[in-house]
Parts: structure tokens; C-alpha cells; sequence
């Protein structure tokens, strides 16, 4: 992982932990010069969240680079922390409602819209596109069974969005169940997983979660009204609700919850090959 290998990145985690530490410290540790080292952690923390790296007196000649160890876990804000309890409890998307973060959201910040779920799911595709096309640097995904990648109408594939993305080096980090399930699904990706295997990575688990951050510029999440979550006619029809948000503190945090998740989740590889064995001593 550009240049660290793991015993590295374990010494400087383990250090960061104890306590925040300036890059010539961390330098010393890997036995780096300053500017690897530097380049080294912007690259941990771009790629697992687990770091951040804070400049004090910045533009002053007596400027000081930072690294700290990031736990969300530990997060002070009263509100932030009771929603990443609710989000950390949940393992389906019924079980956490987005609206209970998107209502604390500066209104200058966001916008919703909301459609007939019997709809054509045009909306959600036009705006997929969009929002790939701007990525620049990072795509993070929520995902439940990856089902988003079956989206195609006429001559346009959600594929071909995704794979543009990664052309233009792109990373794309999706979380989504890897099981039985979801198993077709994943397939229809694989080739893109081994084409751009430093680019494109999936990781199982479950989260309740549905949407995507990009660049930490813009996050778009989405909710399923379904009436069979009602009493009679409490709800008339179906609806898909879609949350967009530009606040960069929230990006932040949702982009840690993101991390958090990641960081111990399963591999694809290896969550699909524990299933291959799994089916395997069934059939025999």
C-alpha cells in the first residue's frame, strides 16, 4: 500500500494509538526520510480512514504536520455518537431510518426529492451517472446485495459507469453482503474486480446503509417507503426517498462510519471462497 507493508503500517498504527505524533517522529519509526514518509501516510489515511494528518501554523515556516489515529467509536458529539450506535446496531436497511441524520443536516447543505417506487428508477439512474462522472479521487459505497449493478435501460449499463470511473483512477470501495444471495450479483463484477485490482475492492458485511460518498464532496443515500411496513392505508404507495448532502463535517463523519466498517470487514476473495467450501461439502 504505496510503498508501506504491513509490518510498517501495524508499528504506526500502534504508535498513533498511544498518542498523536509529528511525520519526523512517524519517520523514525519506519526509518523513512520526511517527505516519504509523508507521502506515505496521506496514502494510508486516503485508503483506510484510520489516520488524519492536522498542520499547525500553516504557511508559517515553523509549520507542523500532525498524525493522529482516528476512532469514530469515541466520537464526543452527543449527536453523531447516538447515530452511530443506531447505525452500528442495524444489519437491514428497515432497521435504520436516514432521515434521522439527514433532519440535523444544515438546510443550506442538502436536498431531497422523492419517487413512485413503481417508477422506472429513471431519477436514480441519471444521477448515478451524474455523480460517477464526477468523481475524482474516491467512490464509497453502502450497499445491501450490490442489486444496483443490474441498472440498464436502452444502451446504457451502470457497468460502464463504474469501469469509466476506475479508467480514470478512480478507488471504489463498495461494502455489501457477500452471500448466497448476493452471489449473482457479485459475479457480474469480477472481471472488473481482477482488471483493476488496486482500484476496485468489495468487503462483506452487514450495514443498513444504501448510498454512496463521493470525493467527500457530495453523499447520496436512499430510503424505501414500502407499504408493507404500514398498517392499512397509512401509506398509499411506495416510495424511494433520495438524500443528497454537501456538508463537509458530515461527509467527514460519514465517511469515518464508512472506515469503521471497512476496516473489519471481509474480503470478497475471502468471504467467497469460505462460500464455495460451504456449498461444496453440501453437495458432497
Amino acid at each position: 500500500m504505496g510503498g508501506l507493508n504491513e509490518e510498517e503500517k501495524r508499528e504506526i498504527i500502534s504508535a498513533l494509538k498511544s498518542e498523536p505524533l509529528s511525520i519526523q517522529e512517524v519517520s523514525k519509526i519506519i526509518n523513512k526520510s520526511w517527505v516519504t514518509t509523508n507521502s506515505y501516510l496521506q496514502n494510508l489515511k486516503e485508503r483506510t480512514g484510520l489516520i488524519d494528518i492536522k498542520v499547525f501554523r500553516k504557511g508559517s515556516y515553523g509549520a507542523l504536520k500532525v498524525v493522529y489515529y482516528k476512532n469514530i467509536g469515541s466520537n464526543s458529539d452527543l449527536i453523531k455518537k447516538n447515530l452511530f450506535n443506531q447505525i452500528s446496531r442495524a444489519r437491514d436497511k428497515k432497521d435504520f431510518d436516514f432521515m434521522e441524520l439527514y433532519q440535523f443536516v444544515p438546510n443550506d447543505q442538502k436536498k431531497v426529492f422523492v419517487e413512485n417506487y413503481n417508477d422506472q428508477g429513471e431519477t436514480w439512474r441519471e444521477d448515478f451517472s451524474r455523480l460517477f462522472k464526477t468523481a475524482e479521487k474516491t467512490i464509497f459505497c453502502f450497499s445491501g446485495n450490490l442489486s444496483f449493478i443490474n441498472l440498464q435501460e436502452g444502451n446504457y449499463n451502470i457497468l460502464d459507469d463504474i469501469e469509466n470511473a476506475l479508467k480514470r483512477n478512480v478507488a471504489i470501495k463498495i461494502l455489501t453482503r457477500v452471500n448466497a444471495g448476493s452471489m449473482k450479483n457479485l459475479k457480474k463484477v469480477e472481471y472488473l474486480l481482477n482488471k483493476y485490482e488496486d482500484l476496485f475492492e468489495i468487503r462483506h458485511t452487514y450495514q443498513p446503509l444504501r448510498g454512496f460518498i463521493i470525493d467527500q464532496k457530495i453523499a447520496r443515500f436512499k430510503n424505501e417507503e414500502l407499504t408493507s411496513f404500514y398498517k392499512k392505508r397509512e401509506l398509499e404507495e411506495n416510495l424511494r426517498i433520495f438524500y443528497e448532502i454537501y456538508d463537509s463535517s458530515w461527509l467527514a463523519w460519514l465517511q469515518d462510519v464508512f472506515w469503521n466498517y471497512y476496516n473489519s470487514a471481509v474480503s470478497y476473495n475471502q468471504r467467497e471462497k469460505e462460500i464455495r467450501e460451504v456449498f461444496s461439502s453440501i453437495q458432497n
